[in-house]
């Protein structure tokens, strides 16, 4: 459904990129630098634009989600994610769909939110030789 390839590529973002909520919702289709694999994030946390990049398994599922926005009419939004009705997803709406699939998994004791995506990809960044200082600028942290 339009909502899975969404959703799918929504946690795939979190996960390989490690913007906050705030910063996905902020990111446009011009945002998207398909030549050298980056995003550009604007809405950041210390009001300094930066660059995200992007590997080839997100890159196949963006150019997915974009397809079948495409067949639905739907690509004329500035915004990059949006709802069936064709406006672009608020902050509330993207909790709101992360809280309804930690509801489905039925795992007890995980709790998770849009933050934990955020901590989980600085943990997998530092158990794969990420430097702390390095990580820190990746995300944006204002230190």
């Amino acid at each position: 459904t339009f909502n899975g390839i969404r959703d799918n590529t929504i946690m795939l973002l979190f996960l390989e990129t490690g913007v906050r909520a705030s910063e996905l919702i902020g990111i446009e289709t011009d945002d998207i630098r398909w030549k050298d694999s980056m995003i550009l994030i604007r809405n950041t946390n210390g009001h300094r634009e930066r660059l995200v990049p992007f590997q080839s398994k997100m890159r196949a599922q963006l150019k997915k989600y974009r397809k079948y926005r495409s067949i639905r009419g739907k690509w004329e939004m500035d915004a990059l994610l949006v709802t069936l009705d064709n406006t672009a997803l608020s902050k509330r709406q993207l909790q709101n769909h992360i809280s309804y699939y930690e509801e489905k998994s039925k795992i007890k004791n995980v709790h998770c939110s849009c933050h934990m995506f955020l901590h989980t990809f600085a943990k997998m960044a530092v158990k794969q030789g990420a430097g702390i200082f390095e990580l820190q600028q990746f995300i944006g942290a204002k230190y």
